[in-house]
This record gives C-alpha cells, structure tokens and sequence, in this order.
C-alpha cells in the first residue's frame, strides 16, 4: 500500500505525551497536518499554542478522555490519511495490574477498529516498547534481544502471582498484550491498511511537551529531575538502568515507519546502549552552566562502567530504517538544558 503523501492528514493520538510531541513536531516541519487526541481542552490548546510559537499552524486537536470506550477515536480518525497511536497509560499511580493492561489493549484495539472504519487510513504506526520483547535472564548480560524476540515471562508472572507479580512484570506484560492485540487484529480482520510497530526501551531527552511542574513530568524524565536536585543516591546512579534512547530518535523512527513502503507489517526497535544515571550524570556535571543550574546534582562515581546488563539488539532496524541514534552525551545534556528552562518558569511561578 502507498504511504500517506506530505500534506496529508495524520492522527496522532496521546499528542500531548513526552513521545508524541515530537513525533507531532516532526510530522508538521515536514509539512503534515496533525490532528491530536488529549485527555481534555486545556492539553490540546496548549500544544496548538506550542506548536504555533513554532511557526507550525497544521496542527489541530480533539478530546479523548477514555481510552477504554470502544468507540473512543471514532471522531478522531474521520478523514485522516494516517494513524500514530501513542497513547497508552506509563505510571505507577495503580493498584492491580488490569489497571494498565486493560485500557492498553482497549486503546489499541479501540484505534485500530477506528481506521477501520476511516476508508482514508492507509498505515497505523504503533508505539509498543522493548517491554515486549525483554525477559529476564540470569545472569545478567547472557541474553541478547532482538525484533523477533516475544516476552512470554511477564504475561506469565502476572497471570500465575497477580498482585503479587513484580509491577514491572504489570507494565510490561501490558505492552506485549496490547501490542499482542494488534497483530491479532490484523490477522483476524485483514484490514486495508497496513500495522507497523515500534519498540523502544527506556526513552530519555528534552521535552516539549507541557510539565507545569516536576511532578507532572513524564515517569523517566521525573525520575532524572530526581538525580539532579539530589533526591536520588550514588546506588541509584549506579545501578543498571537498561537500555537507553533519545526521544528523538523515537519520534524520527515513527515518522519514518511511516512514510517507508517497505516498513509495512514490521517491528522495529531503537536503542544506543545499556546504561547507568552515572554516565548521564557525567556528562552533565561536566557541563559549567548545568552544574551552576543544579548544584546539587548527585555525582556519584565518576567514570565507572556499566555493569552487565541483558543485550537490545536494534542493528536490523537501524539499517532498515537508516537510524543513526544520539549519543548519550547529548541525550544527557540536552535533557538537562530543557530542564533547566522550564526550572526558571516553574521557580518564578513558585515566586522563588
């Protein structure tokens, strides 16, 4: 199927998430329409303003405010050429594991029943994550993952304990049903798109999108605000933080999923490498007007290498899709930097 030409209307739902903003930025500097789904009025305006301040006037939006309705984007996908679905639930404000795997597949299956309906749509990429891919092994650094690969461990641990699985195990088994939940839509109801999705791990970078506060920042880049005003420990900085990617990236991957024939009915992954906070936080405290901005910046130990973490093998990917990914240094710094503006406007509104 041909991909959505330039000037085409794309869909890109949970617009205001830490992802989506940039892969909505991206879309319009490449001259797209986008229309956004939010939670409510208040988010979407916000980023048409954002988006406006940027010379960018293609971008509209409408309100979802319930992922789990059956017909929650059926307003939304009207007319569109092409659908970016991002939006799904990354918090641990949860009790009970349902409370993130039901309006993740709900969502899902909701956009792609949607497009169903749309005879317009023809691709719908699909934010899924290496969640879905990754397992546990013993001893750490003995297993290398790759696109092919399937996280049956999760769902098992949470079917077999419940409550009591790992709440990693209930984030992760709920990106591999939902992204489950996609392919099996396709199989079954052969639609006249295309699916194509994405797998990134653990996504760090600057942020466009809206934080009036720290507590309102994205979960990863909330818990780096954290190593940066001292809240974290040298264990924290330290330990195995998995594999990392620059936001970026993950929006340029999308884009490109998008817009390559040849990505229809794929998976694709985005990594740069396995890492700790440390090497981040070197590369920041290095960095004289951010450690001015953050004196209290944990420095933990200098230089220290990463510890054996399991392998995300993403070299397929990156050569189909001609990914060349940031290097963590400037994922790093800047991050910091985006964090550092909007202190200066969240210290003034606090009247600091």
């Amino acid at each position: 199927m041909p991909v959505p030409p330039k000037s085409s209307l794309v869909l890109v739902t949970g617009a205001n998430g830490y992802i989506a903003s940039w892969v909505t930025l991206y879309l319009l500097q490449q001259g797209y329409s986008v229309r956004g789904t939010t939670r409510n009025d208040a988010k979407g305006q916000w980023m048409k303003e954002m988006y406006k301040d940027r010379g960018l006037d293609n971008f509209d939006y409408v309100v979802v405010a319930d992922l789990e309705n059956d017909n929650a984007f059926d307003e939304a996908v009207k007319g569109v050429d092409a659908i970016i679905h991002t939006a799904s639930p990354f918090h641990w404000n949860i009790t009970k594991p349902d409370d993130l795997i039901k309006p993740a597949v709900a969502g899902t299956v909701s956009a792609l029943k949607a497009a169903s309906k749309e005879p317009k749509v023809q691709r719908v990429v699909i934010t899924s994550s290496y969640a879905s891919i990754l397992e546990n092994r013993d001893p750490p650094g003995s297993a290398t993952f790759n696109e092919d690969d399937w996280n049956e461990q999760s769902i098992r641990e949470v079917d077999e304990k419940g409550l009591d699985a790992l709440r990693t195990h209930w984030y992760r088994a709920s990106k591999t049903l939902a992204e489950r939940a996609a392919w099996d839509y396709v199989k079954k109801e052969t639609p006249s798109f295309d699916v194509v999705t994405i797998c990134p791990p653990y996504v760090l970078g600057p942020i466009i999108h809206e934080a009036a506060s720290p507590e309102t920042l994205n979960t990863s880049v909330g818990d780096w605000y954290k190593y940066l005003t001292g809240e974290k420990t040298t264990a924290d900085a330290t330990a195995p933080a998995g594999v990392l990617c620059d936001v970026r990236d993950v929006a340029d991957v999308h884009v490109k999923a998008l817009l390559q024939p040849e990505a229809a009915g794929k998976r694709f992954g985005i990594a740069t490498r396995t890492f700790t906070h440390q090497i981040l936080l070197d590369h920041v405290n290095a960095d004289p007007k951010l450690a001015q901005a953050f004196p209290h910046a944990v420095r933990g130990v200098p230089g220290q290498a990463v510890p054996p973490i399991n392998i995300y093998d993403t070299s397929r990917s990156h050569k189909a899709l001609g990914i060349e990914p940031r290097d963590e240094g400037k994922t790093a710094v800047d991050m910091t930097e985006s964090l550092r503006e909007r202190k200066v406007k969240w210290d003034a509104a606090a009247g600091q």
